[in-house]
């Protein structure tokens, strides 16, 4: 499941030749970083610049408000996807400022439009949504046609750390018994994408592609291969139940 909020960590950090032990070399060497990212967004006017400071003041400065003004202007006037998204993640939880998630969505979905492609995915769950759900704080009704291409456009065009491989698996799965007001049941769009999110490493995916391979949805049956790709699916559940165990065992540390 994605982290629709938005707000994750900082791309700003301690570059190398920096002796971390040493707290005033450390000290100097970020506030020399502070001082380039005001430089290159202030006076070279540079987008990516403007990014940075925002990450460095959230990451670094933990001024949350200094933050997300910078990420709001950046979004507004230059366009920049990453700081639309970042804003649409602060909107929607209201962190620094007024929560308001119709706002957060039309963010989510400005940076979506302007192929920054994990807001796509945010899109996605927001108009996949139904109205009355829990959790669903919209006062805009939820579209699942923009549902469907958002998935779609962040599977295709998206990074595999910002929810590609989820993003896959829920497209296909609305061609799976079809989707009111979106799409016709469609066994082979939802084979072809349902076994790109299993290549992308995405449990249910796999699942996926294993039943349609038994009962010959979508794609010929083949029971050996459908045997395979459960396979493939019990290894990322047990890999899944180790990961969660050795996260409890540290918190219990």
């Amino acid at each position: 499941m994605s982290d629709i909020s938005g707000v994750q960590g900082s791309s700003a950090g301690v570059g190398g030749g920096v002796n971390l032990k040493d707290e005033k070399e450390v000290k100097d060497y970020l506030d020399n970083l502070g001082v380039e990212y005001r430089f290159g967004c202030y006076h070279e006017r540079s987008p990516a610049s403007c990014h940075l400071l925002g990450d460095y003041l959230e990451g670094i400065k933990k001024d949350f408000a200094k933050a997300f003004r910078i990420y709001q202007t950046n979004c507004d006037e230059h366009n920049h996807g990453h700081s639309c998204h970042k804003v649409g993640g602060y909107r929607y939880i209201g962190k620094a400022c007024s929560k308001d998630p119709d706002l957060a969505y039309d963010y989510f979905r400005k940076a979506c439009d302007s192929g920054y492609y994990t807001s796509c995915l945010n899109v996605g769950l927001l108009d996949s949504a139904a109205m009355g759900s829990r959790g669903y704080e919209r006062k805009s009704p939820p579209d699942p046609s923009v549902a469907r291409d958002s998935y779609k456009k962040a599977c295709d065009y998206g990074d595999v750390n910002g929810g590609q491989a989820e993003s896959c698996h829920r497209y296909a799965s609305m061609f799976i018994k079809g989707t009111k007001g979106a799409c016709e049941k469609n066994m082979e769009e939802a084979f072809k994408y349902s076994l790109k999110a299993c290549e992308l490493g995405n449990m249910a995916g796999c699942v996926n592609v294993s039943m349609m391979y038994a009962k010959g949805e979508g794609t010929e049956k083949n029971p050996v291969v459908a045997k395979e790709y459960g396979d493939i699916a019990s290894e990322m559940m047990a890999q899944f139940r180790q990961e969660q165990a050795r996260q409890k065992f540290q918190q219990e540390m």
